[in-house]
This record gives structure tokens, sequence and C-alpha cells, in this order.
């Protein structure tokens, strides 16, 4: 099963880098990133820590963060139907389980890859003030949790439709889903237990309360795997029905 995983990974990842969209994708992604950090940096003085909290945490954090995955993985499944191959892939040997494990695993690679074209940005800052290392290794650690999370909503949600666009715009009101739960947090009084509940589910929260601190809570990385393990596992099963259908 693991050489039909790398193999599809490494399919996966060259039918991304061939085609415009992923260029278009990391061009925008670096665009925004560059201009959101120079504008911190201008605007908090060269004070590193309001700096990397709006950076991971801000306006063009979330928006990136909603619309990049669905965009990554909308052609997952649903090029594979549209064009035919699907059919291929499925009568080729190749289990469910790998055909699935392997397509999630290249889009979240390519979303590192994204993400890890803003740490030369965190490396010129130290030219305006010392960063803490911690909080940064914390912050990617929730970026790694948030992407394998993205990237297997995106992956189910390609996997149930033939029209890419549907996919994306399926997997990106999910995410919205996710993010607007923190909102729902005003609606309770500090003792309520559903806050609580609301405080755990909400990645806006984990970013500003946690992540940005320098803290990585076990319970949120139980969290994030089990509703990626969850996902994947729902994207196995539509598989397998439509294979017998």
């Amino acid at each position: 099963m693991i050489g039909s995983v790398s193999t599809i990974v490494r399919r996966e990842l060259l039918s991304l880098f061939v085609s415009p969209i992923a260029y278009i994708v990391l061009f925008c992604f670096m665009l925004v990133n560059g201009a959101t950090f120079r504008f911190y940096v201008g605007l908090y003085g060269g004070e590193m820590e309001p700096v990397l909290v709006s950076t991971f945490g801000g306006p063009a954090f979330w928006f990136l963060w909603l619309l990049i995955p669905p965009l990554i993985t909308m052609r997952t499944f649903s090029e594979e139907r549209r064009s035919g191959t699907f059919e291929l892939l499925v009568t080729s040997g190749v289990s469910d389980a790998a055909l699935v494990a392997g397509k999630f695993l290249a889009a979240w690679v390519f979303l590192g890859l994204l993400w890890a074209g803003v740490l030369p940005l965190l490396l010129l800052a130290e030219a305006y003030g010392q960063l803490d290392w911690g909080v940064v290794a914390s912050t990617y650690c929730g970026l790694a949790l948030s992407s394998a999370l993205l990237a297997a909503i995106g992956v189910l949600a390609s996997s149930l439709t033939q029209n890419q666009l549907i996919a994306a715009v399926l997997a990106t009101v999910v995410n919205l889903g996710i993010v607007l739960s923190n909102q729902l947090r005003a609606l309770f009084p500090p003792s309520a237990i559903e806050l609580r509940f609301f405080e755990y589910v909400s990645p806006p929260y984990h970013f500003a309360r946690d992540f940005s601190q320098g803290i990585v809570d076990l319970s949120t990385i139980v969290l994030y795997a089990s509703v990626t393990v969850l996902a994947l596992f729902a994207t196995v099963k539509v598989l397998e029905r439509r294979r017998w259908a």
C-alpha cells in the first residue's frame, strides 16, 4: 500500500505543477502574505510579537485559510471523474484507502510548501527585531494541523461531485462554518459549558490563544487529527459506494 500511496502522491504533485492553478495560487499567496507582512512590520514599528500574531491571525490569513485549500483539492476526484480516468484508477488494483491517502497527502504537502514560503519573510524580520522561534514553531504546528483538516475536507468535497466549482464552493462553505463557529462564543456567558465547546472547536481561538502564544495543547492535536481521519474515512466510504454503484 505504501508504494501505491507514494506513486499517487508523486502523480498528484506533478499534475499540480504542470497546471497553471498551482502557480497562480502560489503567486497570489506570496503576494498577499508579503504585502500584509510588510504592512504589519510598519504598523507595529518592528515589534515582532504583534507582527507574528497579525500575520497568522489577521483578515488576510483567514482569507487564505478559507480559499486556498478548496482551490487545491477541488480537482482531486472531480477532475478524475469528469475526464474518465477515475474508472481506470479504481480498476487498476489501487485500494480506495490508498487512493484517498495519496491525494490527501499530495494536497497537504502542497499546502505545507505554501506556508513554508512565508519562512523567508520571518528570517528577514530578524533585521527589525528579535523573533520568538518557539512561537513560530507552535504556529507552524497549528498550520500543519489545520492544513491537514482542510485538505481532508476538500478531498471529501471533491469526491461528492464531478464539478470542480461545486467541490470548491462546498469545501469553502464548510471551512467558513468552522471559522464562524468562533463568533458563536459571544452568545454565551463566560461560565457556560457551551462556550467551552465553541472554544474547543474554533481554529481562530486556537491560533489567538494557543499557537500564537507558543502553546500546543494535546487536546487540540486530538481534535484536528480526529476530524481529519473522520473526513478521510468518509471519503473512502463515498468511493466504495461509487465503485459498486
